[in-house]
C-alpha cells in the first residue's frame, strides 16, 4: 500500500518514544548506573535519578503503542467482525491503562522532585506495587495479543516451510512475553533496593530489550526484503509457490464464516486491504478455509466484460450474483 495507515503511525510513535527511552538509558549509564550509590557524587546522582524517573513513562508509551500497532494489523490479516470487536476492546483497554501508566509514572511522587530527593516533604506512590501492577498488565496483554489470532491461524492451510516461517514470527512474539517476565523478576530487585543505581542494571536492560523487541514484532511485515537478503533460499522457495491472480481471490473468504466481512477481490476493509499478505508478508500463498462460496475465475471474467461495455458504469458488485437453483457449485 502507498499510504501510511493507523498502525504505521502507532509504530512510529512507539519508535520515537523508544529513542527517548534509550537516550535516557545512556544518560543513566554515564551517570553512575551500575555503580554503588555511595561512590557517586551528589550532583551526578541527581542527574542519574532524574533520568531514571523519565525512563519509566517513555518505556510504557513505547511498549503500549507497539502493542496497539500489532492489534491494528490484525484487522488486515483477519478482517472479520469478531476480530474487529476483540481488537477494539483490547485497544480501548490499552488506551485507558496506558494513560494511567504514563501519568502515574510522571507523577509517582508529589512533588515530583521527591522521586530523586527523599529529603523533600511530600508523598510517593508505593513503587513496588505500582511497578509490579504495571509489569503484570504488560505480561497479560502480551499473552492476550499472542493468543488472539490463534483460532484463525488454526484454519490456515500452509506448506511446511511456510508454517515454519509463521512459527518463527510468533516465537518472536513469545520472546516478548519472556522478556516481560524476566523484567518482572528484575523489578523485584530494584524495588527493594537501598542501592538503586547499582541494582537498576537488570531492569533497565530488560526494559530496553522488551521495548525494542515489541517494535520489531510490529514491523515484521516490512522486513521481508531484509529476510530475503539474509535467507534468499527460504524466500525464493516461498515465492516459487506464489498463487496466481485467480488463486488470490480465495483469500477473501474468512475463517469464522462472517459474511458481513466478505468482499470482492481487492475490496478494502477497515485499516486497509483485507489481504493477509500485507501483514503476513513472510508467509505468501496463505488461504483461509470457509464454508462460504468463493469467487471463481468465471465470475471475475463476467465482471470484467460488464465493465468493458461502453456507457454508464454499472454499480460495483461486492458479492457474486446468486446462482440458479439448478446450477452446480464447482466446489
Amino acid at each position: 500500500m502507498n499510504r501510511v495507515e493507523a498502525n504505521d503511525w502507532m509504530v512510529i510513535i512507539a519508535l520515537l518514544n523508544s529513542y527517548v527511552f534509550m537516550a535516557l538509558d545512556i544518560i543513566e549509564a554515564v551517570s553512575g548506573m551500575g555503580v554503588h550509590i555511595k561512590d557517586i557524587p551528589p550532583s551526578i546522582l541527581e542527574r542519574q535519578m532524574k533520568a531514571f524517573w523519565l525512563t519509566i513513562p517513555f518505556y510504557n508509551a513505547a511498549v503500549l503503542c507497539a502493542k496497539a500497532s500489532i492489534l491494528m494489523q490484525y484487522f488486515r490479516v483477519f478482517p472479520t467482525h469478531r476480530m474487529r470487536v476483540v481488537c477494539w476492546v483490547m485497544i480501548t483497554f490499552l488506551a485507558i491503562y496506558g494513560t494511567w501508566a504514563v501519568i502515574s509514572a510522571f507523577l509517582n511522587c508529589i512533588p515530583v522532585a521527591k522521586f530523586w530527593d527523599d529529603t523533600i516533604p511530600g508523598y510517593c506512590l508505593n513503587k513496588t506495587k505500582l511497578w509490579f501492577s504495571n509489569a503484570s498488565m504488560h505480561i497479560s496483554t502480551d499473552i492476550a495479543i499472542l493468543v488472539i489470532p490463534i483460532p484463525a491461524l488454526m484454519a490456515v492451510d500452509l506448506p511446511r516451510k511456510q508454517k515454519l516461517a509463521l512459527m518463527v514470527m510468533f516465537a518472536l512474539g513469545g520472546f516478548v512475553c519472556i522478556t516481560s517476565i524476566v523484567r518482572l523478576v528484575s523489578l523485584k530487585t530494584i524495588s527493594d533496593s537501598t542501592d538503586p543505581t547499582y541494582d537498576n542494571v537488570g531492569a533497565a536492560s530488560w526494559s530496553a530489550i522488551e521495548c525494542n523487541t515489541g517494535i520489531i514484532c510490529a514491523c515484521l511485515p516490512t522486513l521481508k526484503p531484509l529476510i530475503a537478503r539474509i535467507f534468499p533460499g527460504m524466500v525464493s522457495t516461498f515465492n516459487a509457490s506464489r498463487p496466481t491472480r485467480g488463486d488470490t481471490t480465495q483469500r477473501n473468504s474468512d475463517w469464522n464464516g462472517d459474511a458481513s466481512t466478505l468482499g470482492a477481490p481487492g475490496e478494502e476493509h477497515e485499516y486497509g486491504a483485507g489481504d493477509p499478505e500485507r501483514v503476513l508478508a513472510l508467509v505468501p500463498n496463505t488461504s483461509f478455509r470457509s464454508s462460504l462460496k468463493r469467487w471463481t475465475r468465471e465470475e471475475e471474467k463476467k465482471l470484467a466484460q460488464i465493465h468493458s461495455v461502453p456507457g454508464p458504469r454499472p454499480k460495483r458488485m461486492t458479492h457474486p450474483r446468486p446462482l440458479p437453483t439448478d446450477t452446480a457449485v464447482p466446489f
